[in-house]
């Protein structure tokens, strides 16, 4: 009977941590839209923050037809907003 308690206990502590999560990404959402919603207005840098964790940086660049650094540039400051988080080398959007 031990045993069902605990996996009880723990499908509840996941239910509880999902809710969490999607209340954390609602306020997120809220907090950072503007900030959002100017960066997706523009066509290239749409492409570079979807782009982001998906395609190689070089790749992304070329197809937005800027520079690498430029592409990284863009990121790191993404970053600083709360756009962006950087996993290992690379970068990913959060929404």
């Amino acid at each position: 009977m031990k045993h069902n308690d605990n996996r009880a206990s723990i499908s509840d502590e996941l239910l509880a941590l999902q809710r969490i999560e999607e209340l954390v990404s609602v306020i997120a959402k809220t907090l950072l839209a503007d900030k959002l919603e100017e960066v997706l207005k523009d066509p290239k840098r749409r492409l570079i923050y979807e782009g982001a964790g998906r395609i190689p940086v070089k790749d992304l660049a070329k197809k937005a037809h800027v520079s690498f650094t430029t592409v990284s540039g863009l990121w790191q400051q993404w970053e600083r907003q709360g756009l962006m988080v950087k996993d290992g080398k690379s970068y990913r959007p959060i929404f």
